[in-house]
């Protein structure tokens, strides 16, 4: 029954030490001494930084102060209330300004992108307007143009309209003067014979 009592006592002991040395640290918004012993009736031997990094030694049970090993190697004891297990704030302030660092730098860079992409649509949406406005006016050119070609048009369809009925007209008098013409010759030339005839029957008399 000993053996098995030591045997548990043994096998605990690794993870006791182990559970005695883990890092502890001061709380941010305090000011602690640090005691020869584990209560406040001990001659102080100095004092912890809030926040600084200490580590655990012991607790005791009565008085429920710890005994801590700070970074310049003194060893003593301080309240326990005074001990946290999370990173103090003093610890993880570097850090979290290089993490607001880096989001501010995140945000700049995400910011310049945005503005980068918004000047090149910009850019884009200018040409196009350029492209578009360089296009209607093709297309106004383009319109007066053949307003001008139909209206031209429309006079050589005026002028080829007057001259064929010009033309007409002129087919129109000249048959009619070639007519006249014909049918006063051929009335004039019956009777131009019947005079010659009656001057040689006279010429005989």
């Amino acid at each position: 029954m000993k053996s098995k009592l030591l045997l548990v006592l043994l096998c605990s002991l690794p993870w006791h030490g182990h559970a005695l040395a883990a890092t502890r640290y001061v709380s941010d918004n305090v000011y602690a001494y640090l005691h020869a012993g584990p209560s406040n009736q001990y001659r102080i031997l100095g004092s912890i930084n809030a926040g600084e990094p200490v580590e655990y030694l012991d607790r005791n049970t009565d008085s429920q102060y710890v005994q801590i090993r700070d970074g310049e190697g003194r060893t003593g004891w301080i309240e326990g209330q005074f001990l946290q297990s999370e990173e103090s704030f003093r610890v993880r302030l570097p850090a979290l300004t290089q993490e607001l660092e880096q989001a501010r730098q995140l945000l700049a860079d995400a910011d310049q992108r945005h503005a980068d992409d918004v000047a090149d649509k910009v850019r884009q949406i200018d040409s196009q307007q350029q492209e578009l406005d360089r296009l209607n006016a093709q297309l106004d050119e383009l319109s007066q143009s053949h307003e001008r070609i139909a209206a031209e048009n429309r006079r050589l369809s005026g002028l080829m309209d007057d001259k064929e009925h010009q033309m007409r007209l002129d087919w129109l008098v000249n048959g009619g003067l070639v007519a006249g013409i014909g049918a006063l010759v051929g009335f004039l030339l019956p009777l131009i014979p019947l005079r010659r005839r009656r001057r040689q029957d006279r010429w005989m008399n």
